[in-house]
């Protein structure tokens, strides 16, 4: 995998706020940290697999 993809910070926001609302507290700066890194990494691995598929065909 390629170093994980930069996104705009609403993105994030999502995320967190999602996490925030299924848990029904604040994450930390850590967790915060953590969640971010993995839904970059996530989003980044997602992205190459849809590239191999468009162009295994």
């Amino acid at each position: 995998m390629r170093k994980p993809l930069e996104y705009a910070q609403i993105y994030y926001n999502e995320v967190v706020y999602d996490v925030e609302q299924e848990w029904q507290r604040q994450l930390d700066d850590h967790e915060r940290h953590l969640l971010i890194e993995g839904y970059r990494r996530g989003r980044t691995a997602e992205a190459e697999n849809e590239i191999k598929i468009l162009f295994a065909k």
